[in-house]
């Protein structure tokens, strides 16, 4: 597959050729800049002609629309100097399609550029008699034009009769029960067609003839088509069409699962690493994770405090740098979590095992042993390539339960506890919100549990991840190591801070605050009351972590880094828009399937806060849900900011993302 990424693209879009420059790509689609000041997903194979650009994706976006304007006004004047005909005549009895580079030189001349092989696609769209597209190529048409219009005819007859057998199949299935058994073929690729008109809508390349028969068909909306298609075996009842619409690599392909057969973790354990197997280690995590990229130690003092040690696997020393399985986590970018799936960054045989910090198993690893006083103070940290074994696997709630009982825990805790107000005495906001899990079982029985994130064993986890990366990010920095810096500009307001309890306050100071920026200039993180902060942590699930984890580990082990400032900004901007994909799968997603788990609540009533009033409506956060919703402003209707009420569920339809309220 050609990485497009800074090349121009040229592709047709409502009967028009359109010239844009790729800013991102994966297998299936680009994300690219167009002529027109869009920024726009396109489907790779709508790409009819790839050439090289002299304008950066990262100069200013006004310049890179001006360019490509002036080179496609350019474009279209070279097309005029093209006679159709004329070059018809030299290559119509050619059996086999021209590139399009050869009739570019026919044209204009062995010195013919990538501008004039441009001027020829617009010039042979724009006539559309002579000469067919072929991929990437050009076929000359028949002599006699009579025969031209009556394959024209044909074709359009063909064409016809499909939509005509397509209709006719859809109108004959049994409007009830199962379809199974319907055993008549469907006109091939019909199913294909309606299935693509699911997932993708407008962009759909068949969406045009595919609403038409649907529309004749009489099958309805959408809605009723997806439900057809279930019935069809086509899709699943609760098929995730934002992940299909988003094109995420799920199965890992052939070639990367034989390289990961003919990795050896066990060489990673050789050479110089400092052997903490016999420390006592312990991981605290979900009830059903099964990839640990995390374990936990402490080793308490006399006087209070302790050393915090946070053991982190050690990824980076198994995954070859460029290698197929190292561009395919970046592809992936993250692991994506839903309530009904998990789709891994790295093949399970090495995030659930070979990678995994699992019980009684020796690991490589990348070791913080971080000296913290009683106050909280850090007074001193050391940073090792180490081997840890892991002695004990907790859950949140075991760790909860143990948590004052066990020396271990309960020394952490209190430590974790001196971090955190050690971090506010720094300038930290501490906005706590729950945290909504939601599951969907064998029998696709949904659950949805609020659990609240400042629980002592969650408070844990989260604080010495947070020491870890600041004390990295302070070691890479003062070691002058390029990496990934994670920044937060101060708000623009006061911050006013509450208990736990506080839903209404905690949700409006949030909207406060700034968005976290990814640079490699060390900076403050606002609301956390760091400088500098990093990402490293979580190597085996998030592919930016895996970069950091790189240079750190090299470094520690004596080499040099093998990322400069330049590479490592260029590979934060092509990862960090597969991460926004991913966030917004796994957001629509988990709304799906809470939607789901309220579609069997309608005869309850729900709590919510009102929030604040829009235009002709209120906006209320049901709290046991953590979802927005509004409530149409009605005379007589007296509603307060931070009110608490109880609503009643009006709608509910989770395909179609459909959620009404009214009071209780």
């Amino acid at each position: 597959m050609t990485d497009l990424t800074g090349y121009l693209v040229e592709f047709i879009d409502k009967n028009r050729m359109v010239l844009a420059l790729t800013h991102s790509g994966n297998k299936v689609r680009l994300q690219i800049l167009t002529s027109n000041d869009k920024q726009v997903a396109l489907n790779r194979n709508r790409a009819l002609l790839n050439s090289r650009s002299s304008i950066s994706t990262t100069d200013p976006r006004q310049n890179q629309v001006d360019y490509m304007r002036n080179l496609e006004a350019r474009r279209e004047e070279l097309s005029r100097q093209v006679e159709v005909e004329e070059l018809w005549e030299l290559v119509h009895e050619e059996r086999d399609e021209v590139p399009l580079e050869d009739l570019a030189e026919l044209v204009f001349g062995a010195e013919a550029t990538e501008d004039h092989q441009s001027a020829v696609l617009r010039a042979l769209f724009n006539e559309r008699l002579h000469f067919k597209l072929a991929g990437n190529k050009f076929q000359p048409l028949s002599k006699v034009q009579l025969e031209q219009k009556q394959i024209q005819m044909e074709k359009e007859a063909q064409n016809r009769a499909f939509v005509d057998a397509a209709v006719e199949y859809l109108k004959n299935l049994p409007r009830q029960g199962r379809l199974a058994d319907f055993k008549d073929p469907p006109p091939e690729g019909l199913f294909e067609m309606l299935r693509d008109l699911v997932i993708f809508e407008e962009e759909s390349p068949t969406a045009k003839k595919s609403k038409e028969i649907a529309t004749l068909a009489e099958l309805g909306g959408r809605k009723k088509l997806y439900y057809l298609l279930v019935r069809l075996g086509v899709l699943n009842p609760n098929e995730n069409l934002p992940l299909l619409r988003e094109g995420l690599p799920v199965e890992f392909d052939r070639a990367v699962m034989q390289e990961v057969l003919g990795l050896d973790p066990g060489v990673s354990l050789n050479g110089s690493r400092k052997d903490l197997s016999d420390m006592f280690t312990f991981t605290i995590d979900g009830a059903f994770t099964t990839d640990f990229d995390d374990a936990l130690s402490f080793e308490p003092d006399p006087d209070g405090g302790g050393v915090i040690g946070v053991h982190i696997t050690d990824a980076a020393c198994i995954i070859e740098q460029n290698s197929m399985l190292d561009l395919e986590a970046r592809e992936r970018a993250s692991t994506l979590y839903m309530p009904d799936d998990r789709i891994p960054m790295l093949p399970p045989a090495l995030s659930e095992d070979a990678l995994s910090l699992k019980k009684e198993q020796v690991r490589p690893a990348i070791t913080l042993l971080a000296k913290v006083e009683p106050d909280g103070q850090v007074s001193s940290f050391e940073l090792v390539r180490s081997k840890v074994r892991v002695d004990w696997r907790l859950t949140y709630e075991e760790a909860d339960e143990l948590i004052f009982a066990d020396p271990n825990l309960a020394g952490l805790q209190k430590a974790c506890q001196a971090l955190k107000q050690r971090r506010g005495h720094d300038g930290a906001y501490f906005l706590p919100l729950p945290e909504v899990l939601v599951g969907v079982d064998e029998d696709k029985q949904v659950w949805v549990k609020r659990i609240d994130r400042e629980g002592p064993s969650r408070e844990m986890v989260a604080e010495t991840a947070i020491l870890a990366n600041q004390l990295k990010a302070q070691f890479l920095n003062q070691e002058k190591v390029p990496a990934l810096y994670r920044t937060q500009a101060p708000p623009k307001e006061p911050i006013e801070e509450g208990g736990p309890e506080q839903l209404f306050l905690h949700f409006k100071q949030r909207r406060l605050l700034n968005r976290v920026e990814i640079t490699t200039k060390a900076g403050r993180h606002s609301s956390l009351g760091i400088t500098p902060y990093t990402h490293a942590t979580s190597p085996i699930r998030r592919y930016l972590d895996l970069v950091v984890q790189r240079q750190l580990s090299e470094v520690l082990g004596g080499n040099n880094p093998p990322f400069n400032a330049k590479e490592m900004e260029a590979l934060a901007m092509l990862v960090t828009p597969n991460v926004r994909r991913l966030n917004r799968v796994r957001q629509a997603r988990q709304r799906y399937w809470i939607l789901k788990w309220l579609e069997t609540k309608r005869e309850d009533t729900i709590p919510g806060i009102v929030m604040e009033y829009q235009v002709r409506r209120w906006q209320i956060l049901l709290s046991d849900i953590m979802m927005l919703a509004t409530i149409s402003n009605q005379p007589g209707l007296k509603l307060e900011p931070g009110m608490d009420i109880r609503v009643k569920l009006e709608r509910v339809d989770a395909f179609d993302d459909i959620l009404r309220i009214a009071l209780a």
